[in-house]
């Protein structure tokens, strides 16, 4: 554990992020995000939540605001979709801190695996399918899956997404983050009751 406790690092920076973008009067994803989700930070629902902390920080990193992300492959948005739904999970579900250090690097983990396959420069939107994948197999882990249900989860994913285009890092980041999101907990649930693409 003591080798992966700084991957905690991430949490307090995109948070910070996070925060900075809902305290913004530039903002507008991030406060209807935080409006769907009962006008709270953390709600009772979990993929309310995710959306809100992963696309909030999202729309804050992409408009400019004046507070760094944690990157993952040199993407701040990689970093982000990589985290922000697992520390939202950790908070709805009170998983442990070890839970979601670990959860953390496997996301990174298969997030790295799919960009040394799609190479530095790509056509696909990389922090929607690499570390929207990476994310969805930790969410697989966290709710005690197996690796088959995380190998069939990533079918779920490259079945659904896998087509989003990058346009380059702009406002619309923060739409294909609530896309992966979306997918990445849909792919999850199926996969984890046996519905996954063959």
């Amino acid at each position: 554990l003591e080798e992966i406790i700084f991957i905690g690092e991430a949490y307090v920076t995109n948070m910070a992020l996070l925060i900075a973008g809902l305290e913004s009067g530039k903002t507008t994803f991030g406060p209807m995000l935080k409006k769907k989700n009962g006008d709270k930070l953390v709600s009772d629902d979990e993929q309310k939540t995710a959306s809100l902390m992963c696309n909030g920080a999202i729309e804050a990193r992409v408009i400019g605001l004046d507070k760094p992300a944690m990157s993952i492959t040199g993407s701040g948005a990689h970093g982000i979709i990589a985290t922000m739904p697992l520390y939202a999970a950790y908070c709805v579900n009170h998983y442990s801190m070890e839970q979601l250090l670990r959860a953390t690097a496997l996301s990174y983990l298969v997030c790295t695996y799919i960009k040394e396959y799609s190479g530095k420069l790509s056509a696909f939107c990389g922090c929607a399918i690499a570390a929207g994948s990476g994310m969805a197999c930790a969410l697989v882990y966290l709710r005690g899956g197996t690796v088959d249900m995380m190998a069939h989860t990533l079918n779920n994913m490259a079945s659904s997404i896998t087509g989003m285009i990058c346009d380059g890092g702009n406002q619309g980041c923060t739409m294909k983050g609530i896309a992966a999101v979306d997918a990445a907990y849909q792919s999850v649930e199926l996969a984890m009751n046996g519905v996954y693409i063959y």
